[in-house]
């Protein structure tokens, strides 16, 4: 008998869409057809004024949100299906700033799951990559899933930040 737990995962940008119904009632949907057990989001636009409980968060779904903090987009979080178990907020210091990005760690097979949003225009990608580097030297040995928006054209291969990005993921083995 396996103790593993099968997680399904899933990613939508979704634009501000918590707040209205339409948008919700879509992700709610979604979620039952693919039997969601933790949704990634993006551009989820919210602000520390907005309160979770007033969001549309289907009742079996818990919402770990990382809010930009200046302006009303950017944003992101993660929709966590109230039967996995985990640690919210996981904390990952680093010395890195403008960095959208939420954890959790699964208790049951310690996975670290870590939500982001990165624009161009609110972090540069080198920013972003400092940030994926400390997080992945800190968390060496452990199983991390990064799920979100990076805003890298990865059908430029020849582009520099394509090759940044790739050169950063293949140096974990990723």
């Amino acid at each position: 008998m396996s103790n593993t737990h099968n997680l399904t995962i899933g990613h939508c940008n979704i634009q501000g869409g918590l707040i209205g119904l339409s948008k919700s009632t879509q992700l709610s949907d979604m979620i039952k057809k693919y039997d969601i057990d933790i949704l990634s989001l993006n551009e989820t636009n919210l602000n520390p004024t907005i309160d979770t409980e007033t969001l549309s968060i289907p009742a079996n779904y818990s919402f770990v949100r990382k809010d930009r903090g200046t302006g009303s987009r950017g944003g992101c979080g993660l929709m966590v299906s109230k039967k996995v178990a985990y640690d919210e907020k996981v904390k990952i210091p680093t010395n890195v700033s403008n960095i959208e990005a939420t954890w959790i760690r699964i208790k049951s097979s310690n996975y670290y799951i870590c939500g982001f949003y990165r624009s161009t225009g609110f972090c540069k990608l080198d920013n972003f990559l400092d940030y994926f580097t400390e997080c992945m030297n800190k968390l060496k040995g452990k199983k991390v899933i990064w799920i979100g928006d990076i805003n890298v054209d990865q059908n430029k291969i020849n582009d520099l930040d394509y090759r940044k990005l790739d050169s950063s993921l293949k140096s974990f083995n990723m």
